[in-house]
């Protein structure tokens, strides 16, 4: 009768093995992932709580002191209307309070955009040969444009590199739309041409970084879209590694890559002169200003670019949300450099590739004054809105000659 009990010792050996393994696995707290997987937390940088002078003051911490940087490692990749993706390398440089330098090329390619104190510039091969310039002031003519340009101002570059730093006055602060962990600051600025824009700054909590700057037009459109990641620590100061800018009209996107970056060092003044390339050098705000010129000479014809009374004003209110947009994060999101895992669904998260609804803005502002047989001006009425036809966007450098 030794057998039976030689294996009913066994047993309970090995039952009393299982349960101290048992007892290591959970009772001390390890786990392993294929019993249960946690869903992962991160605690936020900023509370939701903050004032717009709480959230600026922050922001501007995080770049106190930089004048100026420079990356002599960047990757430049352009999508086209037509499709294609080329990708240029080259240096990019910017100083306070509105120079900025952006050189790249490849064998087939070539980009040059600048900033100095008084005027812009750009230049493309392949292109016309030609140096389009215009004046800080007339960066807002350039919308008036009829093939698109892509919106390039040295004052809302240099906010998106960290060079300035945002005065609260300016703005105003705005809950963004549900589970989306962003506070929003706001700004509603006029341009020469009387249509006020709006530019919105998106600020992500959880991270405590900026993730978009966008410009909207008085009618709603996106002019321009800044999307920001990759935020890394130089000297000190917080800066981003890439930088997508999105040009809606012009169908087009610019995406910078930045590295080998180096904080504050010493620019030489040459870097800010418009490039002497024994070529046409285009002032396209004389250029605008010309054709439009030319238009109020025509009967019947009005243009809102230097009238001298501006075409009438409204004021933007602050947006005004509609039902709550589902969380972007949807359950058991993780982060990774502040880009949220997407949910399902129309709500899911701006970083892969679907956008997070805009709030619903204040009626779009549209006024077209005709003159009477007076010379006086009075809005027309309003008009059934119809969808435009959709047109092919066109490169711009035809459009001056």
């Amino acid at each position: 009768m030794e057998g039976p009990s030689r294996d009913q010792g066994m047993i309970n050996r090995s039952c009393d093995i299982l349960i101290l393994t048992t007892v290591l696995l959970f009772g001390s707290g390890c786990q392993t992932s294929w019993f249960r997987k946690e869903p992962q937390y991160v605690d936020p940088a900023l509370p939701m709580s903050y004032s717009c002078h709480e959230l600026v003051d922050y922001l501007n911490r995080q770049n106190q002191g930089l004048n100026g940087w420079r990356s002599t490692s960047t990757v430049m990749t352009v999508r086209l209307p037509n499709g294609l993706r080329p990708n240029l390398k080259g240096v990019i440089a910017c100083q306070s309070p509105n120079y900025f330098r952006l050189t790249a090329e490849n064998i087939m390619a070539e980009a040059d955009l600048g900033s100095n104190a008084s005027r812009c510039w750009m230049y493309s091969r392949p292109g016309d040969p030609a140096v389009l310039t215009w004046r800080h002031e007339d960066t807002a003519l350039l919308q008036q444009i009829p093939t698109g340009m892509p919106y390039i101002d040295p004052k809302w570059l240099m906010l998106i590199l960290g060079i300035t730093p945002l005065d609260a006055n300016d703005y105003e602060l705005t809950q963004a739309p549900q589970g989306t962990h962003q506070l929003w600051l706001l700004a509603i600025e006029d341009t020469p041409h009387g249509r006020p824009i709006r530019r919105v700054i998106k600020v992500d909590t959880l991270r405590g970084v900026v993730r978009e700057h966008v410009i909207f037009d008085s009618e709603s459109h996106t002019i321009a879209r800044a999307t920001l990641s990759q935020h890394q620590l130089h000297n000190g100061h917080f800066l981003p590694g890439r930088v997508k800018l999105e040009f809606p009209a012009t169908d087009s996107e610019i995406t910078l890559t930045f590295k080998n970056i180096d904080t504050n060092p010493h620019l030489p003044d040459e870097l800010w002169r418009i490039p002497a390339r024994n070529m046409q050098v285009v002032d396209l705000g004389d250029v605008i200003r010309s054709r439009s010129r030319s238009q109020l000479s025509r009967p019947g014809q009005f243009s809102p670019v230097d009238q001298p009374f501006g075409p009438p004003k409204a004021a933007l209110q602050p947006p005004e949300f509609g039902s709550p947009v589902q969380s972007a994060f949807g359950d058991g999101g993780s982060m990774y450099d502040g880009s949220p895992s997407a949910g399902s669904g129309a709500a899911a998260s701006e970083f892969d590739g679907r956008e997070i609804a805009e709030p619903n803005w204040d009626t779009p502002i549209s006024f077209r004054r005709t003159a009477d047989e007076n010379g006086s001006f009075e809005a027309p009425a309003p008009a059934v809105d119809q969808a435009p036809a959709k047109q092919k966007p066109r490169g711009f450098f035809n459009w001056w000659k």
